[in-house]
């Protein structure tokens, strides 16, 4: 049960900072940006949301017992497994090199880059190149999810 509780909470951590949808037992629903969250009474805090009927609150504030759904709206543009997948294939990488960090949404290289959707943390010429690779990964995720 602990690692259902830990996915879950890791998951809500994931959609901080991008557009959901909240459907509350009553039926009524907000959209607008998850600004934060509880654990464990899954208490959320909405910014810029707009409810069912059209209506607009710079902050919202959703009792966790309320919460029916929620649903992601955004699309992230940085996948950790396919960011993994791509250096590993491109820069020729051997994959026990590079970990995946499900919790923090990274990608950590030879144990001394991180890479999230902020970008890479480092420095040094392998930082460079993996820069260069991210730009290549987010620029094709774009043409993707764009259809």
């Amino acid at each position: 049960m602990i690692d259902a509780t830990r996915r879950l909470t890791a998951e809500l951590t994931n959609l901080m900072n991008r557009k959901v949808r909240v459907i509350l037992a009553s039926g009524k629903s907000y959209e607008g940006v998850l600004a934060g969250f509880d654990h464990p009474s899954l208490n959320l805090l909405l910014e810029n949301a707009m409810d069912n009927e059209g209506h607009k609150y710079p902050k919202v504030i959703i009792k966790g017992e309320r919460v029916s759904e929620v649903l992601a709206i955004e699309i992230p543009l940085f996948d950790p497994e396919g960011f993994k997948n791509f250096i590993v294939k491109e820069m020729r990488l051997p994959e026990h090199l590079v970990q995946i960090v499900p919790e923090a949404r990274a990608v950590i290289v030879q144990g001394r880059y991180k890479v999230t959707e902020n970008g890479v943390e480092g420095t040094g010429p392998m930082a460079e190149t993996l820069y260069e690779f991210f730009k290549k990964y987010i620029d094709a995720r774009k043409k993707m999810l764009k259809g």
